[in-house]
C-alpha cells in the first residue's frame, strides 16, 4: 500500500514535469559511471538511479551536474542522498511520532516487483529531476540551505515524509524577509483561528499576511514541522517552501531546529534511567539532592538544546514527589516561557508515548505563566485539544488560570463547547464557565445542576448575589433572543428562590410578571409558578385575576387548571404540590403561610363550586387508563372526589355519562381508580340523602354497544360493565333495584361470563379481581363451572380463545339441535355438536343456555328467570334424546348450572320480599326461610328430585335400549350423579333416604366413586321407623361394603347384625318374611366380606330361619369358600 501510495504521487509530479521548462528526457551528464547506469551497491544489486551510492560523500562529479549546491547542481549526490533516506525510512518508518495529524505513515510493507521495477525507475527519475530543481530555489534563501541540510541528516523519525520543493510562481514579492523581530511572551485571543488555518491551508503566505509576528511566533515550532515533513506531492511542495519562507524571518528558528536535531531517542533512555535513579533513591528512603537541577535551571538559557530538553522532561514530566521550588524556579521566570513552551512542543511531537499528559498539565496549572503554556501547546498541537482540555477540566487548582484556558479553547473551537461544558458539569467545577457561556445549547446544563440536590448543592458553594443576577439578566437577554423558551426560566427562577433562597429585586419581579402575563404563557405553567413564589402576587392581584378569568369562562378550559381549582377548594395541599411539581418538572412544595392568601382570593373570584363542577362534566377522559400510568392525579380521580363529596347531587350535574367515556377507554392492566370510580358512582346513584340524584348508566346504551361489533375484541370493557351491573345490583333497592333486575338480564345473556371467570384469574385485572369475583360468587354462582375449559383445552380444532362467536353461531348449534329432535344424528356428528356446543358456550353462556333450553322444551317464551325458577322443567324433554348421551351431558350441564342458579334466585325473592313495606300473607314468613334449616332442605330437596328422576330414567332406559347404550347413558349420568355429590355431601343422604330402584345401587356404587360416603349416614337410616328404608339401607350396605371392605363399613356392618337380630324379633310375621326375603344376601354376602363376621352372621341367620319359619329347601346359601376361610382378609377391627 505504501509503494502504491508513492506512485500515484510520483504520477503527479511527472504530469507536472514532463511539459515543464527543465525537463530532458534520458540519463543526466553529472556523476560517474556507477552513478549513471545506477552502480553496484553492497548487496550487489545492479540497477539505474535509484540505486544507493557506497561512495556517498565523495565529490567525484565532473559533470556541469555533479559537485554541490554551491555550484548550483550536484542533482545525482542529492537525489542519491535524498534516496538513500527514503529507503531507510521505509525500514524504520515504526519509529515515528505517535500524534494524530502529524503521523502520515502508511501500514505495511509492500514492494514493487520485478514486473514493474522499470516504470518505477522512470517514475523515480523524473521525481529527482522536479526535486532538483525546487532544491535550487530553496537554496537561495538564507540560512535555509545549511539548515535543511542539518534536518536531512538527522535519524529517520523527522524524515517522516521528504519535504522538498520549489517555491510557487507568486515568489518575486510573494513577501519578503522582514526583520527578524524578538516575539513577546503573553498569546493574546485574537487570531486564533487564522493561526489554526495557517497550519492546514494551501496557501499559508496570504494568511500570514493577516497575522502579527507574535502570532505567528506561537506556532513557530508547528510550522517548522510541517514545513519540513509535507508529504512528496506536487502541491505539498509549494505548501513546503511557503511555510519555510514564512518561518525564516524568526530569529528564534535556529534555536527551534536544533530542537528538532536532539537524538530522541537517546534522551528517552537517558530520562527513563534517571527517574528510576530518582525512584530507588527515594524508595531507600533518602532525600534526593535538588542542587545540581537547580543550577541546571539558573543556565537553563545558555544550556544546550539537548539539556533545555533534559530538564523540561525530567522536571515537568516526572511522576515521583518533586520540589515545588523546582516548578517555580523553570516555570514562573518570564525568560523561560518561550523557551520552556519551545521545548515541550518538541518533546511531545517526538516523545508522545513516554510521556504521561496529566502530571504535565497538572505541573503546568501550578505556573503564573500556566495559560500561556497550555495555549501554546494546544495551537501546536492540536490533535490533543481534547485530551488537553479533560485533563485541565480534572485538575482542581488554578481556576483562575483553567477558567481563562477553557474559554479561549471555546473560542477557537466552538463545536466542542458543549462537550466542554458537559465534563464540567460532571466534574462539578467551573461553574462560572458554564454560566458565562450559557446559552440555548447549554441551558440544559444549567437545569440539571438546579435540578438535582448533590449538584445544588455545589451551586450553592459558589453562589452570589451577582452571579444570581447576572444569570437572571443573561435568561431574559437569551429569551428576547429566542434562544430560551418560558419554561425554562420560570424553571431555573423557581428553583432559585425555593432551594436557594434569592430574594428577587423589584426589577426582576416586573420581568418575570410580564413574562407570565403574556398571551403566549400556559396559564397553569403560570399559576404554579405562582404558587411558588407568592411575592409576585403582593401589589398585583387584580392583574393576575383579569388573566386567569377569561381562561376559566372559555369551555376549553385545561384540566390541570380544573384540578388546581379543586384542590384550592378543598385546601388539599398533598396533590396540589405533586401537580405542581410535575407542572414545572422539579419537586416542590408550596409554603401554607404566603399560600393562604393567593387561596382565598382564587376560590372568591375565579374557582367557585358551580363553575368547578359544571366545567368537570366536560373534563376530557384519560386515553388507554390502565395500571402502568404513573400519574398520581388523574381525572378520575377528581371525579371520584366530587361523586363523593355529594357535589354532583347538589349542583345537578349528570357524571354517568363521563364515567360511561371513561370505561370504554380501559385497557389491561386495570388501573386502580376505575374501581373507586364505579363504585363512588353506584353509591352516589342508591344514595337516598339528596332530593336529587345521578341516573344509572343508559341500559341502552350498554346494549348497543355490547351487540356492535366495535365490543368484540374489548374484554377489559366488558369486565368493568359486568362489575358495574354487580355492584349496582348489589346496592340497589327498591325501585332502583326492581328496574335493573328487569333490564339487566339481557346484558349479561350478551356478556361472556365464563370467558370473563377465565380472564379473571390474570394478572391484568388485579386491582378488580376480589371484588368482582365476589360478587359473581354472589348473584352468578353458576358462571364458575369450568366444563367447557376442558373441552377448550383438548380440542385439536380450537379456535384461538381471543375469538367471538356471534349470534349466528348460537343459531346453528340451535338449528342441529332441533334436527336432531325430529330427524336424528349420529353419534361421530352428536360429539361434535357437544364440542362446539362448548366453546360457544364460552362467549354466549347464559344466551346459549336458555335458546337451547327452549329447543329442547320448544317452549320459545321461556326465560332464564322461569328455568331458574324450575330447574326440573328442563328434564321435560323427549325420551328419544336419552339415545345420544353426548346431548344429554350438554343438558345435565345445564342443570348443574340452573341448580346453582336457582339458589342466587331463591334468595333474590327472600331479599325482595324482606325489602317490601307490606305485610306478608305467606305460610311461612320469608323473613324466617332465609336463617331457618328450612331454606336448605327445599335446596336440596330440589336437587335431590334431579337425581331422583336421572335414575328413574335410567331404569326404564335399562328396560328398552342395548346394553353398550345402557352403559353409555349410565356412565353419563352417573358422572353427573358424583359432581352433585361432591359439590353437596348432604345431598347424598337425602337421595337415599327418599330411595330409587334396588338394582341401581349396584350400577351406581361401581359408576358413582363418592358413594362411599353413605357408610355415614346408613346408621340413621337403620334407625328410622320405616322398614322400606330399613331394607334399602341392607340392600345398600350388602353392596358398599363388598366394594369397599374397609374399617368403616367393618363397623357399620357390626352394628347392622345386631339391628338385622333386633328387627326379626320385633316386626310381625308378614313383615319379618318380607324383609328376609330381600335382605339375607346381607347375612349370606358378609361372611365372605368379612371372615371374623361368619360365626355371627350363622347365628343371626339362624333365629332368622327359625323365626320366619322356612323349611330346608328354602334355605340360602352362604357365600364362602375354604379359600377365604384359610386365608381370611386382613381388616383392622
Amino acid at each position: 500500500m505504501a509503494d502504491a501510495k508513492i506512485d500515484m504521487a510520483l504520477d503527479d509530479i511527472i504530469k507536472k514535469n514532463r511539459n515543464g521548462p527543465g525537463n530532458r528526457r534520458g540519463r543526466g551528464r553529472g556523476g560517474n559511471m556507477m552513478q549513471r547506469r545506477g552502480g553496484n551497491n553492497q548487496r550487489g544489486n545492479r540497477g539505474g538511479r535509484i540505486g544507493k551510492n557506497n561512495n556517498f560523500g565523495n565529490n567525484n562529479n565532473r559533470s556541469r551536474g555533479g559537485g554541490n549546491f554551491r555550484r548550483g547542481g550536484g542533482r545525482n549526490s542529492f537525489n542519491q542522498q535524498n534516496n538513500n533516506r527514503s529507503n531507510n525510512f521505509r525500514q524504520q518508518r515504526g519509529r515515528g511520532n505517535t500524534i494524530p495529524g502529524f503521523n502520515r505513515r502508511n501500514q505495511g510493507s509492500d514492494k514493487p516487483t520485478a514486473t514493474n521495477v522499470t516504470a518505477l525507475r522512470r517514475r523515480m527519475v523524473a521525481a529527482q529531476r522536479a526535486l532538483s530543481r525546487a532544491t535550487k530555489t530553496l537554496a537561495s534563501i538564507p540560512r535555509i540551505r545549511q539548515q535543511r541540510q542539518r534536518i536531512l541528516q538527522q535519524p529517520q523519525k523527522l524524515r517522516n515524509i521528504i519535504t522538498r520543493n520549489k517555491l510557487a510562481s507568486a515568489g518575486a514579492g510573494a513577501g519578503g524577509i522582514r526583520k527578524r523581530l524578538g516575539t513577546g511572551r503573553k498569546l493574546t485571543g485574537r487570531g486564533g483561528g487564522a493561526r489554526l488555518y495557517l497550519l492546514s491551508s494551501t496557501k499559508p503566505i496570504e494568511i500570514a499576511r493577516k497575522l502579527s509576528d507574535q502570532q505567528i511566533r506561537s506556532i513557530l515550532p508547528s510550522l517548522l514541522w510541517l514545513g519540513l515533513q509535507q508529504c512528496p506531492k506536487n502541491h505539498r511542495l509549494t505548501i513546503s517552501a511557503q511555510l519555510l519562507q514564512i518561518v525564516s524571518r524568526f530569529h528564534d528558528m535556529d534555536t527551534i531546529i536544533e530542537l528538532f536535531e536532539i537524538d530522541f531517542h537517546a534522551l528517552n533512555l537517558e530520562i527513563k534511567r534517571l527517574q528510576k535513579i530518582k525512584q530507588k533513591i527515594l524508595e531507600g528512603g533518602q532525600q534526593n539532592s535538588n542542587a545540581l537541577i537547580n543550577q541546571e535551571i539558573i543556565a537553563f538559557e545558555q544550556a544546550t538544546a539537548r539539556d533545555r530538553c533534559r530538564i523540561v522532561a525530567q522536571i515537568l514530566f516526572d511522576d515521583n514527589e518533586k520540589d515545588q521550588q523546582l516548578l517555580i524556579n523553570l516555570l514562573d521566570e518570564s525568560n523561560h516561557v518561550r523557551i520552556v513552551g519551545d521545548v515541550l512542543c518538541v518533546l511531545i511531537l517526538h516523545l508522545s508515548h513516554s510521556f504521561k499528559f496529566d502530571i504535565l498539565i497538572s505541573n503546568l496549572l501550578h505556573s503564573k505563566y500556566a495559560y500561556e503554556y497550555v495555549i501554546r501547546l494546544i495551537l501546536n498541537i492540536p490533535t490533543l485539544k481534547l485530551t488537553f482540555a479533560e485533563l485541565i477540566i480534572r485538575c482542581s487548582a488554578n481556576d483562575d488560570g483553567r477558567y481563562h484556558i477553557l474559554r479561549t479553547l471555546v473560542k477557537l473551537y466552538p463545536i466542542h463547547k458543549l462537550h466542554l461544558l458537559r465534563l464540567c458539569h460532571q466534574r462539578q467545577t467551573l461553574l462560572s464557565l458554564i454560566l458565562d457561556l450559557l446559552d440555548h445549547s447549554t441551558v440544559n446544563i444549567l437545569l440539571l445542576i438546579l435540578s438535582n440536590q448533590k449538584q445544588r448543592t455545589w451551586f450553592k458553594k459558589c453562589q452570589t448575589p451577582e452571579l444570581v443576577h447576572n444569570l437572571i439578566n443573561k435568561l431574559f437577554e437569551l429569551y428576547r433572543q429566542k434562544q430560551c423558551s418560558q419554561h425554562s426560566i420560570l424553571k431555573i427562577t423557581a428553583i432559585l428562590h425555593v432551594y436557594c433562597n434569592v430574594k428577587f429585586s423589584s426589577d426582576e419581579v416586573q420581568q418575570l410578571l410580564a413574562l407570565l402575563l403574556l398571551p403566549t404563557m400556559d396559564v397553569t405553567l403560570g399559576l404554579c409558578y405562582l404558587f411558588m413564589i407568592p411575592s409576585l402576587v403582593e401589589h398585583n392581584e387584580q392583574r393576575i385575576i383579569e388573566w386567569l378569568i377569561p381562561t376559566m369562562s372559555s369551555l376549553e378550559t385545561d384540566d390541570k387548571l380544573l384540578m388546581i381549582g379543586l384542590f384550592c377548594i378543598t385546601n388539599y395541599n398533598e396533590p396540589l404540590n405533586a401537580l405542581a411539581s410535575s407542572t414545572l418538572d422539579f419537586p416542590c412544595r408550596i409554603d401554607p403561610g404566603p399560600f393562604h392568601h393567593s387561596r382565598l382570593l382564587l376560590i372568591q373570584r375565579v374557582f367557585t363550586n358551580d363553575l368547578l363542577v359544571q366545567r368537570f362534566a366536560t373534563i376530557q377522559i384519560t386515553l388507554n387508563l390502565n395500571a402502568t400510568m404513573t400519574l398520581k392525579h388523574l381525572p378520575a380521580h377528581f371525579i371520584c372526589y366530587l361523586l363523593s363529596k355529594g357535589l354532583c347531587n347538589q349542583h345537578h350535574v349528570q357524571m354517568s355519562p363521563w364515567v360511561w367515556s371513561q370505561i370504554l377507554q380501559c385497557i389491561t392492566p386495570i388501573h386502580p381508580i376505575i374501581l373507586t370510580l364505579i363504585n363512588e358512582l353506584v353509591t352516589t346513584i342508591v344514595d337516598a340523602r339528596y332530593t336529587w340524584y345521578l341516573a344509572p348508566i343508559d341500559i341502552q346504551t350498554i346494549h348497543d354497544y355490547l351487540v356492535s361489533s366495535s365490543s368484540n375484541d374489548h374484554i377489559s370493557t366488558k369486565m368493568l360493565i359486568l362489575l358495574y351491573l354487580l355492584t349496582l345490583n348489589d346496592q340497589a333497592t327498591g325501585d332502583i333495584a326492581i328496574q335493573y333486575i328487569q333490564s339487566a338480564r339481557i346484558l349479561f345473556d350478551l356478556l361472556p361470563l365464563p370467558h370473563l371467570v377465565e380472564q379473571l384469574t390474570t394478572k391484568d385485572y388485579d386491582a378488580i379481581a376480589p371484588q368482582l369475583g365476589r360478587l359473581m360468587m354472589e348473584q352468578l354462582p353458576q358462571i364458575f363451572l369450568a366444563d367447557h375449559a376442558l373441552y377448550l383445552e383438548t380440542d385439536s380444532q380450537l379456535i384461538s380463545l381471543h375469538h367471538v362467536y356471534k349470534a349466528d353461531m348460537i343459531e346453528s348449534l340451535v338449528d342441529q339441535l332441533k334436527s336432531t329432535l325430529v330427524n336424528g344424528i349420529s353419534r361421530k356428528q352428536a360429539d361434535e355438536w357437544r364440542r362446539g356446543w362448548f366453546r360457544v358456550y364460552a362467549y354466549r353462556g347464559q344466551l346459549l343456555t336458555l335458546k337451547t333450553a327452549q329447543t329442547l322444551l320448544e317452549n320459545n317464551q321461556l326465560t332464564y328467570d322461569d328455568l331458574c325458577a324450575d330447574p326440573h322443567s328442563l328434564l321435560r324433554f323427549s325420551f328419544q334424546v336419552y339415545n345420544y348421551p353426548s346431548i344429554v351431558q350438554i343438558i345435565l350441564f345445564i342443570m348443574r348450572e340452573l341448580l346453582i342458579a336457582s339458589r342466587h334466585h331463591f334468595e333474590r325473592i327472600i331479599k325482595a320480599k324482606q325489602q317490601q313495606p307490606t305485610p306478608s300473607t305467606d305460610i311461612i314468613p320469608l323473613q324466617e326461610v332465609k336463617n331457618n334449616p328450612l331454606y336448605e332442605k327445599l335446596i336440596h330437596a330440589q336437587e335431590a328430585l334431579v337425581i331422583q328422576i336421572l335414575l328413574d330414567v335410567l331404569h326404564e332406559y335399562k328396560k328398552t335400549a342395548c346394553l353398550p347404550a345402557y352403559r353409555e347413558l349410565q356412565g353419563v349420568i352417573c358422572s353427573f350423579v358424583h359432581q352433585m355429590f361432591i359439590t353437596n355431601p348432604e345431598l347424598a343422604r337425602h337421595v337415599h333416604f327418599q330411595g330409587y330402584p334396588s338394582d341401581q345401587i349396584k350400577p351406581l356404587i361401581y359408576s358413582v366413586p363418592s358413594m362411599h360416603i353413605c357408610l355415614n349416614f346408613i346408621p340413621r337410616m337403620l334407625e328410622t321407623n320405616e322398614l322400606d328404608t330399613q331394607i334399602f339401607a341392607f340392600e345398600l350396605l350388602t353392596d358398599l361394603s363388598s366394594f369397599y371392605p374397609i374399617r368403616t363399613a367393618l363397623l357399620v356392618v357390626k352394628l347392622a347384625l345386631q339391628v338385622y337380630a333386633t328387627l326379626l324379633r320385633v316386626l310381625s310375621n308378614e313383615d319379618r318374611l318380607r324383609f328376609f326375603s330381600r335382605t339375607y344376601k346381607f347375612l349370606t354376602h358378609m361372611s365372605s366380606t368379612f371372615p371374623p363376621l361368619t360365626q355371627n352372621s350363622v347365628y343371626v341367620l339362624q333365629q332368622a330361619i327359625r323365626a320366619c319359619s322356612l323349611p330346608p329347601s328354602n334355605l340360602p346359601q352362604l357365600k364362602w369358600t375354604s379359600d377365604s376361610l384359610g386365608r381370611p382378609r386382613r381388616i383392622d377391627i
